[in-house]
């Protein structure tokens, strides 16, 4: 696992200062130290809930607030994730990533939740997921579970 840095409020600002191809050209080296340059992750993204969502986010079209003709879903069943995750994986996907619209998922989410990340990560695959907010115990039963990566949407 890489090691964690704690970034000092001073240090943050260097980077903000800095010009953005000096940015980029220094991130690039610090890249080639741990990773093959010429190789591309490949990763599949599903909403495994869509739509109806409670935020305003002006962007999203998955937003409650907006008519966008998109049909809303219920959170999909365990099985329904994991037959995706297969065919992700069949097409190279190295990365299944689950996304969901809501502020946060509900207690009575969190079992399927977990489930599906354990499965996930019991076919090879790395996992990540975007919930919304979530409760630090939440955060820790999804951890618990395998979940490798988590993106929180700030827009929420």
């Amino acid at each position: 696992m890489a090691e964690r840095i704690h970034w000092t409020l001073g240090q943050a600002q260097q980077l903000f200062d800095k010009p953005f191809l000096e940015l980029m050209f220094e991130a690039q080296q610090v890249h080639r130290q741990h990773f093959d340059p010429r190789q591309v992750q490949v990763s599949t993204l599903l909403s495994i809930k869509t739509g109806a969502c409670p935020e305003d986010c002006k962007y999203c079209p998955q937003s409650a607030r907006y008519r966008t003709g998109l049909e809303a879903e219920r959170l999909m069943q365990v099985e329904q994730v994991l037959d995706s995750a297969r065919q992700a994986k069949a097409a190279g996907s190295t990365r299944f990533c689950m996304g969901a619209a809501w502020k946060n998922p509900h207690e009575r989410d969190m079992p399927y939740l977990e489930q599906m990340v354990k499965d996930v990560k019991e076919m090879g695959m790395e996992t990540c997921m975007t919930l919304g907010a979530l409760h630090g115990d939440q955060a820790e039963r999804l951890a618990d579970a395998g979940l490798d990566f988590y993106n929180h949407n700030l827009d929420t």
